[in-house]
């Protein structure tokens, strides 16, 4: 992997080398139950959250945009990804991503084996890695799984729309389209549940212009304050009522004029 690569994952997702950054916690460790319970009272009290659920739908936020989004965005942009064992990762003080240096592989792909390199990273990321993460979390603090999977839908949303924005390049459109459908019509197997978790949350394109709104709520607006790297959902229902009924207040305001 070249330094150009790690730059873009270090600005843009926040992902550092160990000698670049102090770890807080391992991932290994989250995964057990009693420390996580003692992370995830300190990340509640860090944000002010009022309970344990909104700290763990906040957490699996973040932790979806670390190592779901630089991902997806690396198999695009790149045709290669950072290969993240849980054993290799682990979170800083500020929430960042922290790799043990030379643990990892950078892994790119000859163009005629995609199809099965992409099944194959992809089948590792979910349900090797996120799987464990998200069923600790939902075990510890009673948060559904539904929002936990979207939480990570909305940050494939995300990226890939953003990525179209500003990708004019047509075989890097290509490669995420192929991507996106191929994570909306995958099996559970992909994530080792029997049904995909994410396939009615994915939205791109025209799809999410008809019908922006997440199914489930993510809990942020618990929170007493704005907390960095974590804030509303692009497409978060209440936000969207507020802002609705803020403009028809003031246009009723104007009509009194």
């Amino acid at each position: 992997m070249n330094s150009i690569v790690m730059n873009k994952l270090k600005s843009n997702f926040d992902i550092y080398l160990e000698h670049e950054i102090p770890k807080d916690i391992t991932i290994t460790d989250l995964l057990n139950e009693e420390k996580c319970l003692s992370f995830l009272q300190k990340y509640m009290s860090e944000l002010k959250a009022p309970n344990l659920t909104v700290a763990a739908s906040m957490l699996s936020k973040r932790y979806a945009f670390l190592v779901v989004s630089s991902t997806l965005y690396s198999m695009v942009e790149f045709n290669g990804v950072l290969n993240l064992p849980i054993k290799v990762c682990a979170l800083t003080k500020e929430h960042k991503l922290c790799i043990q240096a030379g643990m990892y592989k950078w892994v790119e792909v000859n163009t005629l084996e995609r199809e099965e390199w992409r099944k194959k990273v992809l089948r590792d990321l979910f349900s090797t890695h996120i799987m464990p993460i998200l069923s600790i979390l939902k075990k510890i603090s009673g948060v559904p799984s539904s929002i936990l999977w979207e939480n990570v839908a909305i940050r494939i949303n995300s990226v890939y729309r953003k990525t179209l924005v500003e990708e004019l390049e047509p075989i890097k459109i290509k490669r995420l389209n192929s991507d996106f459908n191929f994570l909306k019509n995958a099996s559970g197997d992909l994530f080792k549940l029997k049904e995909n978790p994410i396939k009615h949350y994915l939205k791109i394109g025209e799809e999410l212009k008809l019908n922006p709104s997440r199914k489930t709520c993510c809990l942020y607006y618990k929170l007493e304050k704005h907390v960095d790297g974590i804030s509303y959902c692009g497409n978060c229902p209440i936000k969207s009522r507020q802002t609705k009924a803020r403009n028809e207040c003031n246009e009723r305001d104007k009509n009194k004029c």
